[in-house]
């Protein structure tokens, strides 16, 4: 299984904020929220739309194409029209590093 990637720095994503990045050809998104750093898949699973210009409200994250929502910590389809949860990633912190487990 590989090994953690650095993604970014803790300075970058703000409480209550997050950033698309591509990491290793794989389109990720780190949000900060209250309970830390998570790392999702950058793509709605209802229809492919990047979460890019998204809105984070508190764990969810919302897709502007059609509002469809997602848990940021587990990835889980929280509202209609996504019934498919996104793929999430082992994220952790290392210092002021964000470290994300990419398969």
């Amino acid at each position: 299984m590989p090994g953690f990637v650095k993604v970014a720095t803790v300075d970058e994503i703000p409480e209550g904020s997050f950033k698309s990045l591509e990491v290793d050809f794989d389109r990720i998104v780190i949000a900060h929220t209250a309970d830390g750093y998570f790392a999702f898949a950058d793509q709605c699973t209802h229809d492919g739309e990047p979460f890019g210009k998204g809105k984070l409200k508190g764990h969810e994250i919302i897709c502007t194409r059609h509002g469809a929502r997602f848990d940021v910590r587990t990835g889980a389809a929280t509202s209609a029209p996504a019934i498919v949860p996104v793929d999430t990633f082992e994220t952790k912190v290392d210092g002021r590093d964000i470290l994300v487990r990419l398969e």
